[in-house]
């Protein structure tokens, strides 16, 4: 994994929408592109990060017939429709079973938000675990992997990741008809889950672990309210089951991704970073993606400050622009991020990146990527400047 040494890199979340591809909500409004379109989708989609000048690239996460989805990778899920009694509402916990409490303590605004995206009937059918999860095929990770791999050759890009979620992500959508406990689910889904991640990593390219659950999952209805200290308890758990289906795995291929969620709502139950730092960093990762410009959290660089030192030889990626609005920030306003960042961890362990995947329109994603890179350049001449200028002072 290269690091920001002479310039600060940047990079992104994983999930992007093809340039000019409009409107792109919640659940994915740009339908899947045909399978034999999917080689010439991807490379596009590289060549589209490498143009603006993205260091780190993704495959975008196009999706198409076969691509991978672990469901289809691992057996022992089945798709059961879910019918809503006559009046009740889709924003219950029997829907949703990840609903959060912001959804449940402001119920008109995200019931009126669903329905403007057209999403009502996404909760009508729910993800089961029916029986004991085994691993049955790796072969659409590989197809997926093979494309980006040759995306990247023929783009010339120099470094990329492929995403993969966490097994406490995962478990965030499935409800749970086979094992005694969620607990014992999870371990068991991680166990399965070691081989895809193995998969990337012997791909050539880097691995991110998608894991909103370690932040989403305190704010979840269906659980009762934990204090902090039971919190860290039932969290641990899944690190713990997560660190085991990366054994063998060098840290300095994975990359740890956390944010509070990408739905465009109010976000008044987030869990303070200062209380969850000190879990992400024993995430067997080098670096963590942190969602860090939202307004939510946009104060918290004082907690690498303040209450959680970046271990050495790790790097930190704080989000620089925020993935819930179409207003796109100035290139100077992302300089001052990154900077703000490299005073407190130390500019070669910072690379800038997104909160999260873009919601809204793709052509205000895309000027927000390209700021990324050109507040990434504003920000290096100021840091790489001002260590000539004490080098020449020195002399």
């Amino acid at each position: 994994m290269r690091r920001s040494e002479g310039r600060i890199l940047t990079s992104h979340t994983g999930r992007l929408f093809k340039p000019g591809s409009g409107w792109n909500g919640m659940g994915g409004s740009v339908p899947p592109v045909p399978a034999e379109q999917l080689q010439d989708a991807v490379t596009s989609m590289v060549r589209a990060q490498v143009d603006i000048g993205m260091d780190i690239v993704s495959n975008g996460q196009v999706a198409a017939e076969g691509s991978y989805n672990v469901y289809d990778v691992i057996e022992g899920f089945e798709a059961k429709p879910l019918e809503l009694a006559e009046g009740e509402s889709f924003l219950t916990p029997r829907v949703i079973r990840w609903l959060p409490r912001d959804m449940q303590r402001f119920p008109d605004f995200y019931a009126n938000m669903y329905e403007r995206m057209g999403l009502t009937n996404r909760f009508r059918t729910r993800m089961c675990v029916t029986g004991p999860l085994r691993l049955k095929t790796l072969e659409p990770v590989k197809r997926d992997l093979q494309i980006f791999q040759h995306a990247l050759s023929e783009t010339g890009a120099t470094e990329g990741f492929f995403c993969v979620t966490a097994p406490a992500w995962t478990e965030e959508f499935l409800w749970n008809e086979y094992y005694r406990s969620d607990d014992e689910m999870v371990v068991a889904l991680s166990e399965q889950m070691a081989p895809i991640y193995k998969a990337v990593v012997d791909a050539g390219v880097l691995l991110q672990i998608d894991d909103p659950a370690i932040s989403h999952d305190w704010e979840e209805v269906r659980r009762p309210q934990m204090s902090l200290e039971e919190y860290e308890r039932f969290m641990m758990i899944r690190v713990e089951a997560l660190n085991a289906a990366l054994d063998g795995i060098p840290e300095e291929a994975i990359r740890y991704h956390v944010c509070w969620g990408s739905w465009p709502g109010m976000h008044t139950e987030d869990i303070p970073l200062k209380d969850i730092v000190k879990m992400i960093l024993k995430v067997k990762a080098q670096a963590y993606s942190i969602e860090a410009a939202k307004t939510t959290h946009l104060h918290e660089w004082k907690v690498w400050r303040d209450v959680a030192k970046l271990p050495e030889g790790k790097i930190l990626m704080p989000g620089v622009v925020d993935h819930t609005t179409n207003v796109v920030e100035h290139p100077e306003v992302i300089a001052d991020r990154i900077i703000t960042y490299a005073g407190v961890v130390g500019k070669e362990n910072v690379i800038a990146g997104t909160d999260c995947g873009m919601r809204g329109h793709a052509t205000a994603n895309w000027e927000k990527y390209k700021n990324i890179v050109r507040g990434a350049e504003l920000a290096s001449e100021q840091l790489w400047a001002s260590e000539e200028r004490r080098v020449l002072s020195v002399g």
